[in-house]
C-alpha cells in the first residue's frame, strides 16, 4: 500500500498540472453536491413554483461564481506564466481582427444564450423583421418597414453584422410561441367621440383574436410559469391617453399571431378611416 501511494505521490510531483486536475475535479464533486441539496431545500419550503424557481436561478449564479472563483484560484499560478506569454500576440491579434471577432463572439452569444431562432421577428438598431438565416458572423432577416408603424415586409433581406447584438438592444417579439402582444394608438380629434370610438375598436380587436384568443392564452401562461414569470393580462384592452391636457388618442392592446400583425394593423385602420368619415 506504501508502495503505491508513494508512486502516486512521485507521479503528483513529476506533474504539477495533475494535482490541480484532481482539486478541480473534487471542487466539482463538493459544489455539485451542495447544489443539490440547497435545491431539495428550496423545493421542501413554503412559497410559490414562481418564488421558488427564481430563487433557484439566484442561488445556481451563486453556486458557479464560487465555483468559477476556486477554480481559477487553483491554476493560477499555472495560468500567470501562460498569460504573460501570449498577451503581446493576443493584443495584436484583437486589434487586427476586431471586427471579426466582435461578430464571432456575438454569434456564439446568439447560439449559446438562443436569444432567437429562425422563423423568430426581431428588432436589432432600429432593423425589423423575420430571421430567415443564422450563421456565426451575421443574422439574415426579411425586413419589416421600413416605417416604424409598419408592419408589413419589404421583400429585401437584411444582413446584421452579429457584433451588433454586442452593443445593441436586441428585441425578440416571438418569444411567445407565435404571438405578440401589440399596441396600436389613434389619434382622437373630439373629445366627446372618445368613448364611442373606444367601445367600437374593443369589439373589433375581439372579433379578430377570437379564433384564437384561447391558444394564446396557454402559450403565453405556459412560458411565463416555466420562467417563473407573472401572466400579463392578455384579452383586447383599450387605454385613453391625453397629451397636453389637449390632444386625446385611445390605445388598443391585444394578442397576434405573430404572422398576422400587418393584418390586424390594416384591420384596425380601415375601421378606423371609415369611422372618422362618420358624422
Amino acid at each position: 500500500m506504501k508502495k503505491y501511494f508513494s508512486s502516486f505521490e512521485m507521479l503528483l510531483v513529476e506533474h504539477p498540472y495533475l494535482k490541480t486536475i484532481l482539486l478541480s475535479f473534487i471542487i466539482l464533486i463538493i459544489f455539485g453536491i451542495v447544489r443539490r441539496l440547497i435545491f431539495r431545500t428550496i423545493d421542501k419550503r413554503p412559497g410559490t413554483k414562481q418564488e421558488k424557481i427564481v430563487l433557484k436561478r439566484k442561488t445556481s449564479r451563486i453556486i458557479f461564481f464560487l465555483l468559477f472563483f476556486c477554480v481559477f484560484f487553483l491554476w493560477f499560478t499555472q495560468l500567470q506564466v501562460f498569460f504573460v506569454s501570449i498577451l503581446a500576440v493576443a493584443a495584436a491579434i484583437v486589434l487586427a481582427f476586431k471586427e471579426l471577432i466582435m461578430c464571432i463572439t456575438g454569434g456564439i452569444m446568439i447560439n449559446f444564450a438562443n436569444l432567437f431562432k429562425v422563423g423568430d421577428r426581431i428588432e436589432v438598431d432600429a432593423h425589423r423583421g423575420f430571421v430567415i438565416e443564422k450563421s456565426l458572423l451575421s443574422t439574415k432577416i426579411l425586413e419589416i418597414g421600413p416605417e416604424k408603424n409598419s408592419q408589413q415586409t419589404t421583400g429585401d433581406i437584411i444582413a446584421i453584422p452579429n457584433s451588433l447584438m454586442l452593443s445593441k438592444a436586441l428585441k425578440n417579439e416571438s418569444y411567445f410561441k407565435g404571438y405578440s402582444i401589440k399596441s396600436f394608438v389613434f389619434k382622437i380629434a373630439e373629445e366627446k367621440r372618445l368613448e364611442d370610438f373606444e367601445e367600437r375598436i374593443l369589439k373589433v380587436a375581439e372579433a379578430f383574436c377570437k379564433t384564437y384568443l384561447q391558444e394564446s392564452k396557454k402559450s403565453i401562461s405556459k412560458f411565463c410559469d416555466k420562467e417563473g414569470l407573472l401572466v400579463p393580462s392578455i384579452d383586447p384592452k383599450t387605454k385613453i391617453i391625453v397629451e397636453n391636457g389637449k390632444d386625446f388618442s385611445v390605445l388598443i392592446k391585444l394578442p397576434v399571431k405573430n404572422t398576422e400583425v400587418a393584418d390586424i394593423e390594416q384591420e384596425l385602420n380601415r375601421f378606423y378611416l371609415d369611422w372618422c368619415r362618420e358624422k
